[in-house]
């Protein structure tokens, strides 16, 4: 902050010099404004507005160089305050000018501290009012970029109305989001026959993966809340694996689980369905006042089509000290869409959600009765 300031009192002794000079440069109607644009070496803006060469002149007469030892000590003050204080922010008003009268001091100093850790990433705000109408004030924005402005108390709050509303509107601005899933799939809801038996999967090892883009379009948006529509293509892969020596089998139009000979131990027996989904959610997520994520919901519906599957069978053959593998490629009788619901809720980092498909896993008559569920977590997304 005393570099910032340091630059800028030499700007304003340098301007006195040539005050003459300037005086005749600068239109004197009270409507024009004239504005000198200054960047410093530490990349900070100071952008000086005046309506007329005596607001210039008037410049060199308030004691600058000493402010900047001055705001130190007020910004140490009001930080100290945000930090022990019980709201996000800490506003604390200083008045030098009443403090020492007669040195043409300012005649008010307002400097806002933010809470360490709040959603608004500037660390403090200094606003110097060197009397009831001309200031200057400094910010910090997201990107760690200092600004300085200086013009009239109705200019500086203008400015500060429109960089709130530009924030406004890239929070309400849609995006797009990657997301992550991992979880574990089971089969449910299903019905044995004499031909066909209910298919008894290791849940441990019957895993789910997906991997989604999804655009998001804000519905409501607020410091703690938001809620937003996401839609999007996702790839999604089952991995359905047996229990015990069962394996799965193809013959003709049917497929099925049977249990494998004696001479054949089944090391692992795989089936694999690889879906393209297209989910629509209504997603909810609510944050503390530190910014942090609290309570997530959402709920939602998805429709797809199965893109690849397979059957992968690894055993060993009696007598045998190596291990052999049998794959089958194909439709394997498995129904070609697929539609269903879907649910998530988490709180702070940890995020569940659970898959149901409301269609069978295979054609009528063709495989077991049977229907997905898939439980897991959200590792990337929303």
């Amino acid at each position: 902050m005393q570099r910032a300031f340091l630059p800028f009192f030499l700007l304003m002794t340098t301007l006195g010099g040539l005050n003459a000079a300037r005086a005749t440069a600068l239109r004197p109607a009270a409507t024009v404004k004239d504005t000198i644009v200054v960047r410093l070496p530490n990349k900070a803006t100071l952008t000086l507005t005046v309506r007329n060469a005596a607001q210039l002149r008037d410049m060199k007469n308030y004691h600058l160089d000493s402010l900047t030892s001055r705001l130190a000590t007020y910004i140490n003050q009001a930080e100290a305050a945000a930090k022990t204080g019980t709201t996000d922010q800490v506003t604390m008003r200083f008045y030098p000018d009443k403090d020492q009268p007669g040195q043409n001091l300012p005649e008010e100093i307002r400097v806002t501290a933010h809470k360490p850790g709040t959603s608004d990433k500037s660390n403090n705000k200094v606003q110097v009012f060197l009397n009831n109408k001309f200031g200057i004030t400094t910010t910090k924005d997201e990107d760690g970029k200092n600004t300085f402005s200086i013009g009239t108390d109705g200019e500086v709050k203008a400015k500060s109305r429109a960089d709130s509303l530009k924030r406004e509107q890239r929070r309400h601005r849609a995006t797009v989001e990657l997301g992550f899933d991992i979880g574990l799939t089971t089969l449910v809801n299903s019905t044995s026959t004499a031909a066909l038996k209910v298919p008894s999967l290791n849940n441990w090892r019957s895993t789910y993966l997906n991997f989604g883009l999804y655009y998001v379009q804000p519905l409501h948006y607020t410091k703690k809340s938001k809620v937003a529509i996401t839609i999007g293509p996702e790839f999604s892969g089952n991995y359905m694996r047996l229990t015990g020596n069962e394996q799965w089998a193809q013959n003709n139009n049917l497929t099925f689980v049977e249990t494998a000979p004696d001479t054949k131990q089944i090391q692992e027996a795989t089936l694999y369905v690889g879906t393209l989904n297209l989910p629509v959610m209504l997603r909810m997520k609510l944050r503390n006042k530190y910014d942090k994520r609290t309570l997530s919901a959402g709920i939602g519906g998805f429709g797809g089509t199965r893109l690849t599957s397979n059957i992968n069978t690894e055993y060993r053959l009696a007598g045998s000290d190596y291990n052999s593998k049998d794959r089958v490629t194909g439709t394997l009788n498995l129904n070609p869409w697929t539609y269903g619901v879907q649910g998530e809720i988490g709180f702070h980092a940890l995020q569940l959600f659970a898959k149901y498909n409301m269609n069978e896993l295979f054609k009528d008559g063709q495989g077991p009765k049977t229907h997905l569920l898939t439980v897991g977590l959200n590792v990337l997304g929303f």
